[in-house]
């Protein structure tokens, strides 16, 4: 059976489908339109029960989360596609947690960020806005890209070859940059991010 990912542009999806991308993996696209409430249908809260996007069907088991997704299909693809370190080491290991680290810590302070502290789409209106959460979420985003960027002190990517890590974290950031998120204080983290943001499977993502 073939694999099902629902989403809809600019969301946690694009991130799963540049994965799926890179994998090289058919799959079908199931746009919904949260104008319509398709994302509140039974027929998808049976996938997602959280009504929320991404969801993600791989024959006869569903998935939620981006996170829980990448990690289903890094660890039942990737070592065959060599973007996903086989288990037993370090690189493994590495690999987890940097995946899951760019989920729960990045992305979170990266977005409350947006929320308060820039003008994009999806920021709240400004008298909705704390100046106190912007500055914080800043201050923890900013701890975070330092540790990325120490982290890439002599490598390409963040196991040192390209891999689906990369489009975990990079995902988030690429997201950003391109909603005025500045990386000025970060070169490698920059530098990288736009290698990232280069690659045909992400042009490709929906």
């Amino acid at each position: 059976m073939a694999i099902k990912l629902y989403s809809w542009p600019r969301s946690s999806g694009t991130r799963v489908a540049w994965a799926l991308e890179e994998l090289g993996i058919p799959y079908e696209y199931v746009e919904l339109d949260p104008k319509k409430n398709e994302h509140r249908s039974p027929e998808y809260l049976a996938v997602n029960p959280h009504g929320k996007v991404t969801a993600l069907v791989d024959g006869d088991q569903s998935f939620f989360e981006s996170g829980a997704i990448l990690l289903h299909i890094a660890n039942k693809y990737g070592v065959e596609k060599n973007l996903w370190p086989a288990g037993g080491g370090q690189a493994r290991a590495d690999a987890v947690s940097w995946t899951v680290w760019a989920m729960t810590e990045l992305g979170t302070y990266m977005m409350q960020y947006l929320y308060h502290g820039l003008d994009t789409p999806f920021s709240y209106k400004p008298e909705d806005r704390s100046k106190a959460s912007a500055e914080y979420n800043l201050s923890q985003l900013n701890r975070n890209l330092d540790a990325l960027e120490a982290r890439l002190e002599g490598r390409e990517c963040l196991l040192g070859v390209f891999s689906l890590v990369d489009v975990a974290a990079a995902g988030w950031l690429v997201m950003g940059t391109m909603f005025g998120l500045k990386l000025d204080r970060h070169p490698r983290v920059a530098a990288w991010c736009k290698r990232c943001g280069e690659r045909g499977a992400f042009k490709r993502a929906r």
